[in-house]
């Protein structure tokens, strides 16, 4: 907020903290933001990818017979490091198997993935009587 212009008075009280509190924050040094995955493009490594070798087989099949299958080749593909990080990245929404994980898997792993990042605690469900799960 500081950076963008916004006052110490206006800091505070929309933090709800005393104008000292702003001061220390601010007189803290700012740490430097992590550092970017590199990235990845399809063109990279998917005409390197075990996948070739499967013209058969449907990617981007909803059947979870169909994707086992995919998924089997994924395990021995050289390109699945590559493949995983462009699916969780910008395959995300995009059917079928990418990175030997279907929608769904890519899906919670980059839920995962957020949460780790930004140092946010995973949800813990209390059930009475017995303390948290």
């Amino acid at each position: 907020m500081h950076r963008r212009g916004a006052s110490i008075d206006a800091i505070a009280d929309h933090l709800r903290v005393a104008k000292r509190s702003v001061h220390r924050y601010l007189a803290l040094e700012c740490p430097e933001p992590p550092p970017a995955e590199s990235e990845v493009n399809l063109s990279d490594f998917h005409m390197q990818g075990a996948c070739g070798a499967f013209p058969e087989l449907d990617w981007t099949s909803r059947s979870k017979f169909e994707q086992a299958e995919c998924k089997a080749v994924c395990a021995h593909c050289p390109v699945l490091a590559q493949c995983r990080t462009w699916g969780l990245t910008k395959g995300r929404d995009e059917c079928g198997v990418w990175g030997g994980l279907s929608k769904e898997e890519r899906r919670r792993q980059a839920g995962r993935n957020q949460r780790t990042k930004t140092g946010q605690r995973p949800d813990v469900v209390a059930v009475r009587g017995q303390g948290a799960a």
